[in-house]
């Protein structure tokens, strides 16, 4: 299969690294000047080092027939666009992306896609759902460290069982990437930010770790998941878990930064619009009420713009 990932960063490197490992030749497109020739995969106490193809542009590479695309929410149009040659009118296109997604609902969220590039650069049509479970850090260009994987999640959009989806997900498996195909990837999605929509931006205005932020914000917190519960029973995507029972999912992990927080202290964008602006965009289409999530949207916004 002739795959390519987007996004250099922690994600798409252990995916190129993976798969590289593995005796594939997949193709890394980066931002300009971030090339590199070897990537390093630093897992379960040893390094190992792989020659990798990485570009900085996309023209002349022919399309793919799958394109992965691990960027921040707020690069992804940019991404998207960049990654255009590769796409054909058979490949796979795979978000690999934190938050609710712009195809998640008819019409598409105007929140993550406010100026349509994202849904003009991707056919609908050809989009695989996903949700990564894995925490992994990039270290310089070149070094991926993987802290802990559980899984990723790949999915049609609307839930059928698909021939091209299994042969992706064969080919990750064999890759040494845990992939399991699910028959809900929508759920998948929201059940994921339901868990992180509240805490990673109360993180960011905290500046605390997960688990001061479990022990002394928990009403809010809760209060805001049955918000949230109430939006994904509106859009087909009930949750059954206790809000209790997630958050003593979170405190398992001890004291961590959250991706926003870490994102805060670098002085990068915050990826508000798709773990808060896309659920109050659903909430507002359904006429679900969700004033903590509003209140905690507008002050976390606030602070990303100062």
């Amino acid at each position: 299969m002739r795959i390519a990932i987007v996004g250099g960063g922690a994600i798409g490197g252990w995916i190129a690294a993976r798969l590289a490992l593995a005796g594939a030749d997949p193709l890394l497109l980066v931002r300009p000047g971030r090339e590199v020739d070897r990537l390093t995969l630093h897992e379960g106490g040893a390094g190992r080092s792989v020659a990798i193809r990485s570009i900085a542009e996309a023209s002349g590479e022919g399309s793919q027939e799958a394109v992965l695309i691990a960027v921040k929410a707020y690069q992804f149009a940019e991404a998207a666009e960049a990654a255009a040659p590769l796409i054909g009118p058979g490949t796979l296109v795979v978000p690999l992306v934190n938050g609710v997604p712009w195809w998640f609902a008819d019409p598409p969220l105007s929140s993550v896609d406010p100026d349509g590039r994202i849904a003009a650069a991707l056919p609908t049509g050809q989009v695989i759902g996903s949700v990564v479970h894995a925490a992994v850090r990039r270290v310089g260009r070149s070094d991926i460290h993987v802290q802990n994987v559980d899984k990723l999640i790949l999915g049609e959009p609307g839930g059928q069982a698909s021939a091209r989806v299994s042969r992706l997900a064969d080919m990750l498996m064999a890759a040494g990437i845990p992939t399991v195909v699910s028959a809900s990837i929508r759920r998948d999605i929201w059940f994921k930010a339901w868990g992180n929509m509240t805490i990673n931006p109360l993180s960011a205005l905290t500046r605390a770790t997960a688990d001061r932020i479990l022990a002394e914000c928990r009403p809010l917190i809760l209060a805001c998941m049955e918000e949230a519960r109430a939006i994904g029973a509106a859009v087909g995507c009930p949750i059954a878990e206790s809000g209790e029972a997630r958050m003593a999912v979170t405190a398992r992990l001890g004291a961590f930064k959250t991706s926003m927080l870490q994102d805060l202290e670098a002085g990068r964008p915050l990826e508000l619009e798709a773990l808060l602006g896309a659920p109050l965009e659903l909430a507002a289409r359904h006429g679900v009420a969700a004033p903590n999530l509003a209140n905690l949207y507008a002050m976390t916004r606030l602070l990303g713009e100062a």
